[in-house]
């Protein structure tokens, strides 16, 4: 067997080459491993606000939907109570603002802006039109017994206005 001779310093200068090789290369292994792990971190972070808002504007359109709902309600009551006192004033295409009236125990149109927890409620009457067949149409007869009926919610978020709305027909059920 032969064995390759190298002088003793140039054994250790190899050796001590290959000793600062690798902690050079440790040291960057550490920093990309920082940065790797620093950037899921921030990742996970946005994801976590992302969903947390998701969170709450769905909560906040449960709640709009909600009083949308509450409102057509409210409508439906005002029509009960009595179609030419309470619905057949109104203006078309007007909106208004519903208001309950404790002493009265009845719901009532105002042009008074008000909030519901931040929430803003509108309604706005349209007039009916039929055709030939009683079908509701854009225009044709007009019927004076039916109003469609859009109650919308609006609201602020972080500078963003969102809405929700619902629209039905009321009638003139009780010809009062």
């Amino acid at each position: 067997m032969h064995q390759a001779f190298f002088p003793p310093s140039s054994k250790n200068s190899a050796a001590r080459r290959s000793i600062s090789a690798s902690r050079g290369s440790g040291i960057i292994e550490v920093i990309v491993g920082v940065a790797i792990i620093s950037i899921a971190l921030w990742g996970l972070g946005t994801i976590a606000a992302y969903s947390h808002e998701v969170v709450q504007i769905s909560g906040e359109r449960v709640r709009a939907t909600f009083l949308a709902s509450e409102g057509v309600e409210a409508v439906k009551n005002m029509r009960d109570i009595g179609w030419g006192g309470q619905i057949g004033t109104l203006t078309a295409s007007t909106n208004y603002y519903l208001a309950f009236d404790a002493a009265q125990e009845r719901w009532r149109s105002t042009t008074t802006a008000s909030t519901i927890d931040g929430f803003t409620r509108t309604f706005a009457l349209y007039t009916v039109y039929r055709d030939a067949n009683s079908d509701i149409v854009g225009t044709g007869t007009l019927d004076s017994g039916t109003k469609r009926v859009v109650v919308q919610v609006s609201w602020s978020r972080r500078g963003n206005t969102y809405q929700e709305s619902i629209s039905t027909y009321i009638s003139d059920l009780f010809d009062n």
